[in-house]
Parts: structure tokens; sequence; C-alpha cells
């Protein structure tokens, strides 16, 4: 589930495309824990195919079934409500249109200057 926003690059969202969620969340537990798609399924009582399609996002599970597969690799998933904030979204755009060595000079320009802040407040503490 894509949500159109006017303003925002599409290609942002291959960030927050709501389909991609799920399995993406599913194989990164099962790859924490080291377990193989059939180990979890094993713990699950489900197949290895079945953990498959839900890796692949060919079957959304419910959220609830998405909570029983991470605690199935020892992990938790936690929920939280905040207000809706894209303020990311200009940032991801504009880095987007960048290359490689664009943003690199461009992490480097915040390292800087972070450097330079925390030198200068442990100077005025000294």
């Amino acid at each position: 589930m894509i949500i159109a926003h006017p303003q925002v690059n599409h290609s942002t969202y291959l960030y927050y495309a709501g389909d991609m969620v799920s399995g993406d969340l599913m194989k990164e537990a099962r790859l924490r824990a080291g377990l193989t798609q059939s180990e979890l399924g094993a713990r699950l009582g489900k197949s290895q195919s079945v953990i498959a399609r839900w890796e692949r996002d060919d079957v959304s599970p419910s959220l609830e079934t998405l909570r029983e597969v991470v605690r199935a690799c020892g992990l938790d998933l936690t929920f939280f409500m905040s207000k809706f904030d894209d303020s990311n979204v200009t940032i991801i755009d504009q880095h987007l249109r960048m290359s490689p060595a664009e943003r690199f000079a461009d992490l480097m320009v915040r390292v800087r200057f972070h450097e330079r802040r925390a030198q200068r407040k442990t100077e005025h503490h000294a």
C-alpha cells in the first residue's frame, strides 16, 4: 500500500512501501536468530514454503502473526503511535538525487561539523 503525497518524489516510497515491511521484518528477525526458514517454520508449526511466501511478501500475514514470528526468533516487536512526520522525506529525496560521491561528501561535512562542535564543548569545559 503506497499512499500518494503530492509533494514527494515517488521513488522515496521505496523506503516507506507498506507491502514490504512485514516480509522484511520477518526475514531480519530470522537472520538475527540464525535460523533457516525450515527451522523457523518448525518453531511456528508452519512449513518452510509458508515462511518463504511471507518473506517474499507473496502473502501478508496479520499483525499478530508477524509478532508471533518475531517472538519465535527470540525478539520482540513493539509499536507506538505518534504524529505523522514526513520531514525526512525531503532529505531522502535530496540524497536520492545525489551521486554516491556527493552523498559521502555531504556526510563528511556533517561529521566534521559535529567533531568541531564536540571539540569546542571539550575546550569550553576544560
